[in-house]
């Protein structure tokens, strides 16, 4: 057997494991809200957010850091880095950064650094509840990854991120770690431009918050010494998930093509999801994007998210390659989320 083969079956064996294992954890109505580290379900990247999230079959590059890790070793270019910026609501922002670099044979390598920005919140304390003090504190909520994508054959591709995850505001703190592992499979079926893709994702240690915060005065029975103690905190899973989709890619004409993508997502804290996106390619000038998603069991006008839509435009200057997307999605509760993503490669 060669290795190539080999690494396949352990790949796909691992995969399956972890699939078959989740069903153990998984979620109902109930766990909803009460999983440890949900940042890491705060999507990025502008084409991806744009079509719905429904590209895990098919997301190729720095995309893929975050939607499959199989997809990195797509990336056409020796060196590129993405950089985006998306409020959520209210005044919090996501800030993201990702770089990707082509090793040739040796497969694909990838960083991602996703932070929160939430601005100068005021401290309050039992004494000053209104916060007249004047002292603000922001909190520091980001997700680092590293990732690593192979292209086995022709058609198959794997990959895999380890990510810590990181929470932290005055005197208390926690931090996690998981790993993601993807898998794509092109012309499914002998069929051509039909793809295939699996990723699970935030398989990890448990996350637990510490500090000062959490410290409380006590003093034994019959001992006038006063001393400070922790105080036990709750340990919280993440929020693991398993995400199956296919696409296709139609050739209108030379320089058009049209990708159609769904993907069905289970959560272990949450409801099962359905996302369907659309793009329409010019040239490798110009793109528009159209997706929906649908939570399962709930009703239209209770999901937060549903429908979404975004633009790309891409360029050449001095054997520079420069990008810029843009998405909207739609929110039920608060204002439309915008991300704005620039893209620069050599």
């Amino acid at each position: 057997m060669n290795r190539k083969k080999l690494l396949l079956i352990l790949t796909m064996s691992t995969l399956v494991s972890l699939i078959g294992l989740l069903p153990l954890y998984g979620g109902d109505d109930t766990r909803i809200g009460t999983a440890g580290g949900a940042q890491v379900q705060v999507p990025v990247g502008g084409r991806s957010i744009a079509m719905a999230g429904a590209n895990v079959a098919e997301v190729q590059g720095l995309e893929a850091l975050y939607w499959n890790p199989a997809g990195l070793d797509g990336l056409t270019l020796k060196a590129a880095g993405t950089f985006s910026t998306m409020k959520i609501f209210n005044d919090i922002n996501v800030n993201y950064i990702g770089l990707a670099f082509d090793m040739g044979r040796l497969g694909a390598l990838g960083f991602s650094l996703k932070a929160f920005d939430f601005g100068e919140i005021p401290v309050t304390t039992t004494q000053d509840m209104d916060g007249l003090s004047g002292q603000t504190f922001s909190p520091t909520f980001a997700t680092t990854g590293l990732t690593y994508s192979k292209r086995l054959t022709d058609a198959i591709s794997v990959g895999f991120t380890g990510k810590l995850i990181l929470e932290r505001i005055p005197g208390a703190n926690a931090s996690a770690t998981a790993f993601d592992m993807g898998i794509q499979y092109e012309g499914l079926g002998g069929i051509e431009n039909v793809s295939m893709g699996l990723a699970v994702k935030n398989i990890g240690t448990k996350l637990q918050y510490t500090g000062s915060a959490f410290l409380g005065q006590a003093q034994d029975a019959g001992s006038p010494i006063t001393d400070f103690r922790d105080i036990p905190t709750a340990k919280h899973n993440l929020p693991a998930t398993v995400e199956f989709g296919l696409a296709y890619r139609y050739n209108i004409a030379e320089s058009s093509t049209l990708t159609a993508a769904g993907n069905f997502l289970n959560e272990n804290f949450g409801q099962d999801a359905f996302k369907f996106g659309v793009e329409y390619g010019y040239s490798d000038i110009v793109a528009l994007r159209g997706g929906y998603l649908m939570n399962a069991g709930v009703d239209s006008e209770d999901q937060l998210y549903s429908f979404t839509v975004g633009l790309g435009l891409h360029t050449s200057v001095g054997g520079t390659s420069l990008a810029f997307d843009y998405a909207y999605r739609d929110s039920q509760y608060f204002d439309g989320n915008n991300m704005f993503q620039l893209t620069i490669g050599f």
